[in-house]
């Protein structure tokens, strides 16, 4: 029997990019990448604010889960409401497989190219292969769980 939780273990969400607002509803939990880590938030986390980085974002909610592609921005948790700023976010079942493993491809063959370059020219390699790394393992995902986002 699953186990059902009060509306109290609820909290909002509400995410933001430049061009929309993606989500403004309940939900039960978040996980998400972090500049240093990934996170999960819950009902009665403490305030905090801090850098997104680049992954996978996984938003629970009572009838199910919701998976993201999450590129940077910020996060701001406070009486029980998280605010995610993004720079980007992506839902999950619009990211197609055959175009994020040839973009893993290109961002591999990039990081293998580099020579001698700035540290900031490395990052943004760097940066592209995280991103089309979890592009690669959310298309997997949702290939793997029909009907699921």
């Amino acid at each position: 029997m699953p186990i059902r939780r009060s509306p109290l273990s609820q909290f909002r969400c509400q995410i933001v990019t430049p061009s929309e607002s993606v989500l403004d509803e309940q939900v039960e939990y978040v996980s998400f990448p972090a500049w240093d880590g990934e996170i999960g938030v819950m009902n009665g986390t403490s305030p905090f604010l801090m850098n997104l980085g680049t992954g996978a974002m996984r938003i629970d909610f009572g009838s199910g889960s919701r998976h993201y592609l999450l590129d940077g921005g910020f996060a701001q948790m406070q009486d029980d409401i998280l605010t995610l700023l993004a720079d980007d976010v992506v839902p999950a079942d619009h990211i197609d497989l055959k175009d994020a493993e040839r973009e893993l491809q290109e961002a591999n063959e990039a990081a293998t190219a580099l020579g001698q370059t700035s540290a900031a020219e490395r990052r943004q390699v760097e940066g592209a292969q995280r991103r089309a790394n979890a592009k690669v393992a959310l298309a997997n995902l949702t290939a793997s769980r029909p009907g699921s986002v």
